[in-house]
């Protein structure tokens, strides 16, 4: 063994009256660099934070025609469609969590000026992003399956009112296949049908 890990030991048990393993412990983390130490404690807070985050029980996708949009059932309940599903499913490669305009956290799809106008305030709540852990225990980021539907209303609005421009249009083309779904069937049925939770659900 060390002498000096040794002497560092015996120093701790002697001042301090610290048992031999966690004596042990300490000198070998007073060994450790400094980015050493900074990589380890970085982990070790990271692990406590996503031991309380909620994690999916049921993953898969809701279809929409052609269009496919990723969803999770959480062990709290919630009905979720992730981030990067919602992005894609609307013709928009996710290239950043979220944007924040006027104090309210939105998709970048919503932050255009031209679609403020038919933005309501109760969208501060329905577009909070959640953050979860997938069923093999990565972190994700996602949204109410709440916001699918706002979401078309936005752009129908929108698209009435003539206002919106190519690329706009060209989501807009999307919402309308996914407001065509049947009616009774929200999202979270949806969910709830793609993910096989119904069973689970009714009992």
């Amino acid at each position: 063994m060390d002498r000096n890990l040794e002497r560092r030991k015996t120093r701790w048990r002697m001042q301090w009256g610290v048992p031999a393993r966690a004596a042990g412990g300490m000198a070998r983390a007073a060994a450790l660099a400094d980015d050493e130490r900074r990589e380890i404690a970085r982990k070790a807070v990271k692990a406590r934070w996503a031991r309380h985050l909620p994690q999916a029980t049921h993953e898969g996708v809701i279809r929409f025609g052609d269009i496919e949009i990723e969803a999770a059932v959480l062990n709290d309940g919630q009905r979720v469609i992730t981030y990067s599903g919602f992005m894609m499913g609307l013709g928009r490669p996710s290239k950043g969590r979220q944007h924040h305009r006027g104090g309210v956290k939105l998709p970048s799809l919503l932050t255009l000026q031209n679609l403020e106008p038919f933005i309501g305030e109760d969208f501060a709540v329905i577009a909070k992003q959640i953050e979860f852990r997938t069923k093999q225990g990565a972190k994700a980021f996602g949204y109410s399956a709440n916001l699918l539907p706002e979401v078309c209303d936005v752009f129908a609005r929108a698209q009435r009112a003539g206002v919106l421009n190519a690329t706009q249009r060209y989501i807009a083309d999307r919402v309308r296949i996914i407001a065509e779904q049947p009616q009774g069937s929200g999202t979270i049925r949806l969910i709830d049908k793609a993910m096989g939770y119904q069973k689970v659900r009714e009992k």
